[in-house]
């Protein structure tokens, strides 16, 4: 959260809007609903985001990984440079225990975020370079 924060702190720092999510949990699914990574965000939160999703078209990312005590730690990025806005999502994911999940994401070619309330609506952030969201060597299988 200390690396959200301080991201989210850089593009203020630079003139742009910065929302900084603080999701309660975060998994990988594949499921005939969504595929991808879903995290749960708190009903304010998720309201703010859509309302950011409405006004803005998110067209670049910058995704941050770290992997440490068998867990894959991400810092999402979506961007809209046109209106210097920034969604900060902090995730996380137990690669070992998500092979099937990942050849999931793999088969795709892509890798979707799916940042959603309890009563399933969700905001859905769609990439097609998966690369900076898989663990290291695993995009190409």
């Amino acid at each position: 959260m200390a690396d959200t924060a301080a991201t989210a702190e850089t593009y203020r720092d630079r003139g742009w809007t910065a929302l900084e999510l603080h999701p309660g949990d975060s998994v990988l699914v594949d499921s005939a609903a969504r595929t991808g990574l879903d995290v749960v965000l708190p009903g304010p939160e998720y309201e703010e985001l859509e309302a950011t999703v409405a006004a803005c078209e998110f067209t670049a990312v910058e995704a941050y990984r770290a992997e440490a005590d068998g867990l894959m730690y991400l810092l999402i990025v979506e961007r809209d440079p046109e209106n210097e806005t920034a969604v900060l999502v902090p995730a996380y994911y137990d690669p070992g225990g998500s092979e099937p999940k990942l050849d999931a994401i793999r088969e795709a070619g892509e890798f979707a975020l799916f940042c959603r309330r309890l009563n399933d609506e969700y905001v859905r952030f769609v990439h097609t370079d998966i690369a900076p969201f898989l663990p290291a060597g695993l995009a190409d299988g």
